[in-house]
């Protein structure tokens, strides 16, 4: 009797072989031949799950996000917490932490910094930025009503400032900044986050 293997079950193979292969050999030298000999499966299987490997590499990706969403969702909803602890919190998770890193993180930032996937990624951060801005929106509305921010648009502003972190911070990877020049950038958006709220910037911890 064939094994039929339920669709999820499948493109969830796929992806996992994908990325031990990006992991071991390069994105760019693995070929979709790979994956379907790394799975077992035909080439119709593969592209009836996937278009591409750059499609292949953008789930990925999404994937890879997804836990820091939920995390800052959690944020937002909890309601023990102050506008300001929420903002903070909320900052503290968008940046990379030494005990997350590993060889898949690594992989995965190395390979969306390929000038081949560029355009792939500009069209995933304005995904990911539609997906922060409700949220950090929801935070400056809070802080708003409880009139610890002084802000006249909480919508237009977070998403400029939503908009110009990803944007900006994504940029200083590509071009393979150093860590003082990440920290100097970091630094000057609290300035900027702390203006537009108009609160003091000593009270966005470090």
């Amino acid at each position: 009797m064939r094994d039929v293997k339920l669709p999820e079950v499948r493109k969830a193979e796929i992806l996992d072989a994908a990325m031990k292969l990006f992991t071991e050999k390069g994105y760019l030298q693995t070929t979709t031949q790979n994956i379907i000999n790394e799975v077992g499966i035909s080439r119709g299987l593969l592209y009836y799950h996937f278009k591409n490997k750059e499609e292949i590499l953008y789930i990925l990706v999404e994937k890879s996000v997804k836990p820091l969403i939920v995390q800052m969702e959690k944020i937002v909803e909890n309601a023990s917490l102050t506008p300001l602890e929420k903002l903070n919190q909320f900052l503290q998770t968008t940046i990379i932490q030494e005990d997350t890193v590993t060889a898949e993180t690594v992989t995965l930032q190395e390979t969306v910094q390929l000038e081949e996937n560029r355009y792939m990624m500009d069209r995933f951060y304005h995904k990911f930025i539609e997906k922060l801005l409700p949220l950090f929106t929801q935070i400056i509305e809070e802080g708003k009503e409880q009139n610890i921010f002084q802000v006249d648009y909480p919508y237009e502003t977070a998403h400029f400032l939503v908009t110009g972190y990803v944007f900006v911070s994504n940029d200083l990877k590509l071009k393979k900044s150093s860590l003082d020049e990440m920290k100097v950038y970091l630094q000057a958006f609290k300035e900027v986050l702390a203006k537009s709220l108009n609160i003091e910037v000593s009270t966005i911890e470090d």
